[in-house]
């Protein structure tokens, strides 16, 4: 090695290299000194000031100490191409007569992605006339050409006057022969050569500094031909070890074989390769490339990472190897050293038994917390995965002696019970941490561990859906299979390749892959159908993963056997058996699974020429099968039901097209609501009433017979969606029906052809399985997840709420009296026909008065008073208690319907703006509920004619056709509150608006515990036709997860969420647009 001046005789030395060194570049800017023999040498004199007024324009010429700022910047070497944009320090004060900065500048890259040559260039710059002057300029190099190591400790820097070009300001490669001999020892004193003592450091130090400057003022003799009047004295980091430059060796490119070696090598590299060749303080660096006569280059050293980016045949000639090569030559480009560890850290020679003995410290048990709450979304490192595997079994025991049935002491519980939350997650990071391209962790894993440890009562739903996901992919877990994640065909399935001894292995993946398959839907047998239908919409779309591993192994079976096939996986078979045993989870099933059937005829079309149907088409038909053959032997009418809704559907496609074809679209309204009425009420076209009656798709629960033709309607729009409001039995039963013992209700919806309903319909399955959630901690927040149906890829049905848009209720009732009821029943059904209204199941309206003391406002209220509130006021005798009390409780599933109903446990909120207790608590908690699911699902385009407001108080939103962070409009805010909501419940003094805002942060903070799930909901639906979510898959979900923030406590999440309240609270330019947009539709009108 190359001496490094190293304190020692001998010859060894402990240094590190810098390829290793993961640190970005930075270094310290300390003083700037004159070298003119005194500060103000350079000062032009008074005569001259006042005779060229023109020079006080530059302050360096009049003052000492003038304003001055640094900029460093990295260059590549001789070539000076700059690789890092300038940093700058921050304004700066000077006082006695110094330009003393001391700020630290740090370069955006890494020691371990710089040059042997790079070099620093130093700008100092000065204001003149508002703008930036350069005052002066130097270089100095990162590595010392003397011993090859990283600069360290204090540097002087050359300081040249600077004309524009840079052509000529020499770069200091080596080590500084402008430093004194105090100025030396001084900075060895500073690197710690020398041992620091308190006391004899006072006495000495300003001893020194005189020494110092006398040693300057001597050497302060100014050569023109140097041009060097200043002097910066800048700080390099100090790190426990000298640091050699050290370079990766990257792996020859296919490209570059053949070719020849000189062709790519210039004189002038030869020539410093020629020089630098007997210079052992450099050998570390040469390249070696042997020039023989058939000119092999198979040895080159190329060091460019982007050499391929260079060369287009490159990436075309490794985009045509198969994808086991890519793999084996990106294996092979890895550390080695790294390589070892990981089989050292898991080798098979391990012994078991003091791994199941193994407990983590505190410090490491907190870092496998931390590990452990990571999002499913987010890949773990190679060092998070060894420690998981290392305590594999201190989480698997304890997971099994929480469930143990023996009474442990009472130490002992607190123990395991800790440690049984803890691992609530950790049973699909450990399935990410194995390595399944190793045998002996595969055997370990599913042949002890999990039949040992674990069973499917221990683990999560939310980490079955996981294992349904597209992760656990046999073709994307080993490389082995040679594929990417695509489904192979028939012809070129792995399992049925001729690999000999590898076949075995392969089939044993796919059978480990199966096996998780099962697991997880074992997991799922256990949850009630309530709970299955709030995550039916991904379990429709986790078929497909699914088909994936079950289709390839039925297919090498089908090869030696037959060319039939029969539905094999276990989540179609456990769906379809859950479907018909239970008829309000069969009729989503199956238009769930219509629909993705539809839409996956669409893309591929239908192939004759292929034995094996599509996923989807075997379940429907499957699902169809069954059922017929159930309802018939127990005589039951689910099969005649679906029958019934399939006509159903059809009787209103053709409707919606004869209504099409008859009218032009620019025809008026009102004929095409007098024929759509027409035809209701004809008796012949079989929908002024039914037959038989049969569950609404849309809503099984409701059961319809007929429709009220008065009551229907077209909207004015070229798709010409239908609105009609059907009849609906209460309380039906087959019975009573014959016997005409029954009650009739009315049930408001919206057909639509032309549109897809699927985003919207994601939408509020999520908000639904929130507010269950909520539900689940006591806390309900009087939501109003209108149900949404896709019936095909372009056709679906809406419900009706009663409602009024927030830009109608300012309109209207903005200049009202709040004390006049005379208008009450003017403005009650002032609803807006275009958005969603809401439908009653029962036609006894139970008419109940407010029940609480309503204290009504006076005229000396000193509370302000908007549109919202007047609206508020004006409906406290119109709420149907009834209808909000039976809506809540069918909302809640098994696990929550022990708790008493939450209204009545509902808050007391002041009653003091004239308005019942009962409507303002359900104003303020959905305001607040809301809040905070729009803006985690990041839902776009709102203004006040999609931000609705019913009769009984709840505020919602609708119409999602831009989520996640998606919108037309520019600069949209991070969550839609506009501060006419606030007045709503009394403005921002009022007690309402603290409750508000601690209902937001108790939703926000239940929410991120529940964040896994919510995630592995959203990966499931990465695959499906979601516009939203194909725009950018990845993306899509690192945007949910960026709104749960994660990373933050739960302290720093609530501040966080309060800053977003008080922004958007505050925020100007979403009044503006608001503005706008009510402008335009005014217009439009």
């Amino acid at each position: 090695m190359a001496d490094i001046n190293l304190l020692t005789d001998t010859n060894t030395s402990t240094f590190g290299l810098s390829k290793d060194l993961i640190a970005p570049v930075a270094i310290k800017i300390g003083y700037l000194q004159s070298n003119l023999g005194s500060s103000t040498n350079h000062l032009h004199p008074s005569s001259e000031k006042y005779s060229n007024p023109e020079i006080f324009k530059k302050v360096s010429g009049i003052v000492s100490n003038s304003e001055l700022f640094v900029t460093i910047q990295l260059f590549d070497g001789p070539s000076q191409n700059p690789i890092t944009v300038p940093i700058q320090t921050p304004y700066k004060t000077f006082s006695n007569n110094k330009r003393v900065w001391d700020q630290y500048l740090q370069l955006p890259i890494n020691y371990n992605q710089i040059s042997y040559k790079s070099y620093i260039r130093i700008k100092i710059w000065e204001i003149v006339d508002t703008k930036a002057v350069p005052f002066g300029i130097g270089c100095v190099s990162l590595f010392n050409k003397d011993n090859s190591s990283l600069r360290n400790g204090s540097q002087k820097v050359r300081i040249f006057d600077y004309d524009g070009t840079s052509n000529g300001i020499p770069v200091e490669y080596r080590s500084s022969s402008d430093l004194t001999f105090m100025e030396k020892k001084l900075i060895s004193y500073e690197n710690g050569d020398f041992e620091k003592n308190s006391w004899l450091d006072k006495m000495v130090l300003p001893k020194v500094e005189e020494t110092r400057s006398k040693d300057r003022k001597k050497s302060q003799i100014y050569d023109e031909k140097e041009i060097c009047p200043y002097y910066l004295y800048i700080e390099f980091p100090n790190f426990d070890m000298p640091v050699v430059f050290s370079d990766v060796t990257y792996k020859t490119t296919p490209f570059l074989l053949g070719l020849q070696a000189e062709s790519f090598i210039n004189n002038q590299d030869k020539q410093i390769l020629a020089n630098d060749i007997n210079n052992p303080n450099v050998l570390i660096n040469a390249v070696e490339i042997p020039l023989s006569s058939k000119h092999s280059i198979a040895n080159v050293k190329v060091y460019d990472p982007d050499f391929q980016f260079a060369y287009p045949q490159v990436q075309q000639q490794q985009s045509q190897q198969q994808p086991s090569q890519q793999q084996q030559q990106q294996q092979q480009t890895l550390d080695p050293i790294e390589l070892k560890y990981h089989k050292l850290e898991r080798h098979v020679n391990n012994n078991p038994l003091l791994d199941k003995e193994l407990k983590p410290s505190p410090q490491v048990r907190d870092e496998l917390m931390r590990i452990l709450q990571k999002p499913s979304n987010i890949e773990l490192t190679d060092i998070e995965k060894n420690l998981i595997w290392r305590f594999r079994y201190y989480f698997s025991k304890n997971n099994l002696s929480a469930n143990d049935n023996e009474q442990p002491n009472e130490n002992r519980i607190a123990v395991v019970v800790g440690s049984t939350k803890n691992t609530k997650f950790f049973f699909t990071k450990f399935l990410k941490s194995i390595n399944w391209d190793n045998d002996y962790e595969l055997n370990l894993v599913f042949n002890e561990i999990i039949p040992t440890y674990w069973t499917v009562d221990k683990i999560q739903i939310g980490d079955a859906l996981e294992l349904l996901g597209n992760y656990f992919n046999p073709y994307t877990l080993t490389s082995d299979t040679g594929n990417t994640g695509a489904a192979p065909s028939t012809n070129s399935n792995p399992l049925s390749k001729d690999l000999g001894g590898e076949e075995s292995r392969l089939q044993k993946i796919f059978g480990y892959v199966s096996f998780l398959k099962k697991f997880a839907v074992d997991r799922l047998k256990l949850a009630p159908a309530d709970e299955l239908l709030l995550y039916l919409l991904q379990l429709v779309q986790a078929l497909k993963y699914e088909s994936l591993v079950f289709d390839s192994m039925e297919a090498s079976s089908l090869s030696k056997h037959s060319s039939v096939t029969e539905l094999k996986s276990p989540l179609a078979t456990f769906l379809i058996s859950k479907s018909i045993e239970n008829e309000t989870l069969g009729n989503f099933f199956y238009w769930y699974v219509k629909v993705e059937n539809e839409d996956q005829l669409n893309k591929t079309g239908i192939q004759t020429n292929n034995n094996k149907l599509a996923i989807y088409s075997q379940v429907l038909n499957k699902y169809i099968e069954e059922l017929k053959a159930r309802s018939e032997a127990r005589k039951l009418p689910n099969y005649k039901h679906l029958k019934r809704q399939i006509w159903f559907i059809k009787k209103l496609t053709n409707l919606v097209e004869l209504l099409r074809n008859t009218f032009k679209k620019n025809e008026a309204t009102s004929k095409k609501v007098q024929f759509l009425r027409d035809y209701l009420a004809d008796s012949s076209n079989e929908l002024l009433k039914f037959q038989d009656p049969f569950p609404l798709p849309l809503d099984p629960s409701v059961i319809i017979c007929g429709c009220y033709p008065e009551e229907s309607s077209v909207f004015k729009s070229s798709l010409a969606p239908l609105k009609i409001t059907f009849k609906t039995v209460v309380n039906f039963h087959e019975s009573d029906y014959k016997k005409k013992n029954f009650r009739y209700g009315k049930y408001p919806l919206m057909f639509k052809i032309g549109d897809d309903l699927r985003q919207d319909q994601l939408v509020i399955q999520i908000i639904n399985l929130m507010d269950q959630l909520l539900k689940n901690e006591n806390l309900d927040l009087r939501l109003t997840p209108y149900k949404i149906l896709a019936t095909s890829p372009i056709a679906g049905f809406i419900q009706f709420v009663p409602n009024e848009t927030l830009d109608s209720v300012l309109a209207n009732y903005g200049a009202l009296n709040p004390l006049d009821n005379s208008n009450n029943n003017n403005h009650s059904n002032n609803a807006n026909n275009e958005t969603i209204n809401n439908h009653s199941n029962n036609n006894e309206v139970v008419s109940t008065a407010n029940q609480a003391t309503v204290a009504n406002a006076t005229s000396e209220t000193q509370v302000p008073s908007n549109g919202i509130l007047n609206y508020l006021r004006l409906h406290n005798d119109q709420v149907d208690f009834t209808d909000d009390f039976v809506s809540t409780v069918s909302d809640v599933d098994a696990s929550a319907t022990t708790n008493p109903p939450q209204r009545l446990q509902k808050h007391a909120i002041s009653s003091d703006l004239g308005v019942s207790t009962y409507i303002m608590d359900n104003y303020v908690k959905s305001c607040a509920g809301y809040c905070v699911i729009t803006y985690l699902l990041g839902v776009g385009d709102r203004h006040l004619d999609n931000l609705l407001l019913s009769p009984n108080g709840k505020f919602w939103h609708a119409d999602f056709g831009y989520i996640l962070g998606r919108d037309p409009k520019p600069f949209p805010p991070l969550m839609k509150l506009p501060i006419q909501v606030i007045v709503g419940m009394g403005g921002l003094n009022h007690e309402n608006f603290n409750i508000f805002r601690n209902y937001c942060f108790i939703t926000y903070t239940t929410l991120r515990k529940n964040s896994n799930l919510i995630l592995n909901l959203f990966l499931l639906m990465l695959d499906a036709n979601i516009p939203d979510i194909q725009i950018d898959p990845q993306r899509a979900i690192e945007k949910v997860q960026e709104k749960f923030c994660l990373e933050m406590s739960e302290e720093e999440a609530i501040l966080h969420f309060q800053n977003l309240i008080n922004d958007s609270v505050n925020a100007f330019l979403p009044v503006v647009i608001d503005r706008l947009h009510s402008l335009a539709q005014y217009w439009r009108a």
